[in-house]
């Protein structure tokens, strides 16, 4: 992986337009001081505005990606490169170019279809998905669990001030009496906040989420087509069929009865001799008997004339309400009352992570979208998750998804309008009095934006995709191992391991020095960073190689790897030090 370190005008190649291709962008030419040239279809978009308005940004804008247009933007002098548009065709086609023509380029590739991208990562080539970094966090904030965190030999988790069964380790974010958002306060600034948002250590019977979805296996691997019980068969058969087919079974058995009661009393034999007598005529049509009693005679042509209208309107009831069934859970509509479940509204790339995700968790799901040939669709009724259908901006649509009764909706459709109003809708919607709120997660990109909604919405959380997944792909194009994020309203702190190198500054030092308590700012915020353990170097002849506690005396020593949280700017400060400086080049 390629690792240039700060201060090296490190050039970057970026290919794509959107939110994820400006927050990228903004992260390597501001954060990690690079050069970048973006390359994308229309330099007069949003997003191409606002990166082209950003220091050390070039534009080059191209209708068709080739190697002409990748040589024009630095390809052949980039250390490397991003491909984040929205299209996997195209991704995957512009990195078997960039391949091609430039073997020793790192690529990151943007990507949603798991099974093509396992085929496409390899050395040198990353696949990430904006989407699996962003499900998680968004499913939890959804559920409010608790965000684990991947620290060898802990259970660390991220959990807000509610939670008090968990020992605290440090407070990540904290609030003043304005609400200002404060990022790892120390000891003496905590002293006039509230503690938001806290690491804690859990235990091992306590059950946590996934930490983020990495490329998936297959369908197939993880959760085949899961067989409907016949008792969900059988209950959906009954909704469809109703009062008809309990009418007629109805009939059919008041019929059979007082047939059999009249053979018993004509005959005098036991009630099953003459239940077995009324059966046969009433439903199979037994022969006649010239020597049976006369009322036995006339009580078996009565069962026979009846049953002749009954059986076959008991038959088209059946037969309908079984056509109907099918279609129902062909369609994945619904089929009962929901409650305490959780309502997703848009079924994109987002959208179905998240009901995976969910439907993983054995937490009830409705699936909502306008569009019945969204992706998120088949992968919905595959996992037998009800599916609506129609605009979640309408109270009726919402109502077919139980949205009065569900612990939570989820909107991460495209359209920041829609998305606004899907949650001014579901919030109108007449809740059971000792219902709790409903928790409304929105997908939204502008954080001034998610700061109003929140005024305007209770219980609500704005996030945006490209805002939890910007920091992996910045990461992961400058060999910076990030291993989690935790956002927490319109900031977010990155877990990453740093890997001290020979000769940098951090090499001797003592662990306190890493901790970094916001005396200096730069352009990307507040210089941050606490240090969580340490990974000592794995030594030739053996030994080493094992995570300590920062507080058992252990100074820093090349090749350790440290494992921080941080701010970004407190992130590319301990980069800073834990980079060996370059040495000047000497001239004849």
């Amino acid at each position: 992986m390629t690792d240039v370190g700060p201060g090296t005008h490190a050039h970057y190649v970026v290919v794509g337009d959107g939110p994820l291709a400006f927050r990228l962008t903004r992260a390597l030419s501001t954060r990690y001081r690079g050069t970048v040239s973006v390359i994308l279809p229309d330099r007069t978009t949003r997003y191409a505005q606002e990166m082209a308005s950003l220091d050390k940004v070039v534009l080059v804008e191209a209708d068709r990606v080739d190697e002409k247009v990748l040589t024009a933007a630095g390809a052949d002098r980039a250390s490397a490169a991003a491909l984040v548009d929205q299209d996997d065709g195209g991704n995957v086609a512009c990195a078997l170019l960039l391949r091609e023509a430039w073997p020793a380029l790192h690529v990151v590739v943007r990507i949603f279809d798991e099974s093509l991208g396992r085929h496409l990562q390899r050395d040198r080539c990353t696949v990430l998905s904006a989407s699996a970094f962003a499900a998680p966090e968004i499913v939890a904030a959804a559920l409010r669990r608790l965000v684990r965190l991947p620290v060898q030999h802990r259970r660390l988790v991220a959990v807000t001030d509610e939670e008090t069964s968990l020992p605290t380790r440090m407070v990540l974010f904290a609030t003043d009496e304005d609400g200002t958002v404060t990022a790892l306060p120390n000891d003496e600034e905590l002293a006039g906040l509230t503690p938001k948002v806290l690491l804690a250590d859990a235990a091992e019977h306590d059950v946590l989420p996934e930490l983020k979805a990495d490329l998936e296996p297959d369908e197939d691997e993880v959760d085949p087509h899961r067989r409907r019980r016949v008792g969900e068969y059988l209950r959906t058969l009954a909704i469809t069929s109703g009062w008809n087919l309990l009418l007629a079974a109805g009939v059919l058995l008041v019929v059979v009865l007082l047939g059999a009661m009249t053979m018993q009393l004509a005959t005098g034999s036991s009630f099953f001799g003459a239940l077995y007598e009324a059966v046969l005529p009433a439903l199979a049509g037994s022969d006649p008997d010239h020597d049976a009693n006369p009322v036995v005679k006339a009580t078996q042509v009565v069962l026979t004339i009846v049953s002749v209208a009954v059986i076959p309107w008991v038959t088209g009831v059946v037969v309908d309400g079984v056509v109907r069934t099918q279609r129902l859970l062909d369609a994945g509509s619904p089929l009962h009352a929901m409650s305490e479940h959780v309502v997703v509204v848009g079924l994109g790339d987002l959208g179905t992570r998240i009901v995976r995700s969910l439907d993983r968790r054995g937490v009830p799901v409705v699936a909502v979208d306008i569009d019945e040939s969204a992706r998120g669709i088949a992968v919905a009724r595959a996992r037998d998750v009800p599916v609506v259908i129609g605009d979640a901006r309408r109270a009726a649509t919402l109502r077919a998804a139980y949205v009065d009764t569900a612990q939570a909706i989820v909107v991460v459709t495209s359209g920041g309008a829609t998305t606004i109003g899907i949650g001014f809708a579901a919030r109108s919607i007449p809740r059971p009095e000792d219902a709790p709120p409903l928790r409304t997660v929105l997908r939204v990109y502008d954080k001034d934006l998610s700061r109003r909604i929140r005024r305007e919405i209770p219980d609500s959380v704005g996030l945006s995709s490209s805002f939890l997944a910007a920091p992996w792909f910045a990461a992961s194009m400058i060999g910076q191992e990030v291993k989690a994020t935790i956002p927490y309203r319109d900031r977010v702190l990155v877990l990453a391991e740093i890997v001290i190198m020979e000769g940098s500054r951090l090499a001797r030092m003592h662990p306190d020095d890493v901790d970094l308590d916001g005396e200096e700012e730069d352009a990307e915020g507040v210089v941050r960073s606490r240090l969580l353990a340490i990974r000592t170097k794995q030594q030739a002849s053996g030994g080493g190689g094992r995570m300590i506690e920062p507080s058992e005396g252990w100074y820093l020593h090349a090749d350790d790897t440290l494992v921080v949280i941080a701010t970004t700017a407190g992130l590319r400060r301990l980069r800073d030090l834990a980079t060996a400086p370059q040495l000047p080049v000497r001239t004849a």
